[in-house]
């Protein structure tokens, strides 16, 4: 009987825990379907933003031309004013000078001891001298008189023509006035639609960052059970072999690290850069293939068992050369350098697991 409750208790406990992990496989695809919804309308709320940020950028460069033009403009119309203020006191002169011209001579005229008018015509010969003499006088008095008024007609024909000028000019500095308001009003508004259209990118790179961490995190834990599982054998293999042959750069530490995704974090690997994409990954010692393939957040990753709790896991690469199962020797290609999953760029993360918890791979390099 005690036996049965035995079995009956490990029976639910068992169950409890396949509950739990399905549970848990839901929860966390339910949070990816979430992220990935988020993500998809942040994208598409910044791809409209975008827009209508080009939209007032072009705006703002017709505004700033039509400024431009309009500036050209009023300077003409100033070196316009210019000219006809200065015809226009030009002309004022010639009248006022007329008008002396012709006050005097009418002065000196009828002035008493001067040739005048009643002495050109007294001294007339004849009847017919008198007559010319008096046709003489009047056309030098209507002579004066059509100067004069011509002078006149100049001077207000100028004078209209300066009116003209000074209203246009006034019409052009409103306009000019109201493109510079309007430009300095679209430029305010792009600027705080390029502020939220920055919020938006920011939530989206937190988003992605959330998203790629329960990636990893999901990717991860699924590795350490295979890990964790793996043969019991003893390692014979002696000191591991440099995985990367086409580079030694090592671009992150093993230990705690600044990641741009994540902030602050402990980096389980060492990252070793400074190789073109497609150069060999080798196996750092014999074993048997584990994994081969895309591991979430690991991108295409390969996990060899060297036997006694001893795994390796070389991740991001651009494919893989081998297959789960296979048994690989030291130095064997398994993979080659890439940048898939979660990854900023050509990289090869190394990782070294003991007994299913990951160490440091400089103990065994």
């Amino acid at each position: 009987m005690g036996k049965m409750k035995k079995y009956i208790s490990i029976a639910i406990a068992l169950m409890m825990a396949f509950s739990l992990c399905i549970n848990t496989a839901v929860v966390s695809a339910d949070e990816l379907k979430d992220l990935d919804k988020q993500i998809k309308e942040k994208k598409a709320a910044l791809k409209e933003g975008k827009k209508k940020e080009k939209e007032m950028m072009d705006d703002i460069v017709d505004l700033e031309s039509t400024i431009d033009q309009l500036d050209g403009e009023i300077e003409n119309a100033e070196a316009d004013l210019e000219v006809l203020t200065d015809e226009l006191e030009k002309a004022r002169k010639k009248v006022k000078k007329q008008n002396r011209d012709l006050s005097k001579r009418l002065r000196n005229m009828y002035k008493n001891g001067s040739v005048g008018f009643l002495d050109v015509l007294l001294s007339s010969g004849s009847f017919t001298d008198f007559l010319t003499n008096l046709d003489m006088v009047q056309r030098i008095l209507k002579n004066d008189e059509d100067v004069l008024e011509d002078l006149k007609e100049s001077h207000e024909l100028i004078k209209k023509k300066k009116k003209e000028v000074e209203e246009l000019q006034a019409e052009l500095e409103e306009a000019q006035a109201t493109a510079v308001a309007e430009r300095a009003n679209i430029a305010q508004q792009k600027k705080e639609l390029a502020a939220a259209n920055k919020r938006e990118a920011d939530d989206i790179g937190d988003l992605e960052a959330e998203r790629e961490a329960l990636e990893a995190k999901l990717a991860a834990e699924s590795a350490n059970g295979d890990i964790s599982n793996s043969g019991n054998s003893k390692y014979k293999g002696g000191q591991f072999l440099w995985p990367l042959p086409a580079s030694h750069t090592v671009t992150s530490e093993y230990g705690w690290r600044n990641c741009p995704f994540h902030g602050r974090e402990f980096h389980a690997a060492i990252d070793i850069g400074g190789a073109s994409t497609g150069s060999p990954i080798v196996a750092s010692a014999s074993g048997k293939v584990i994994h081969a393939g895309w591991y979430g957040g690991f991108g295409n990753s390969v996990i060899i068992d060297h036997g006694g709790g001893l795994t390796t896991q070389y991740n991001h690469c651009s494919s893989v050369n081998v297959s789960a199962g296979q048994k690989v020797k030291r130095g064997q290609t398994i993979a080659f350098l890439g940048s898939t999953g979660y990854s900023t760029g050509p990289h090869l993360d190394y990782r070294v697991y003991k007994d299913g918890n990951v160490v440091s791979p400089w103990e065994y390099l």
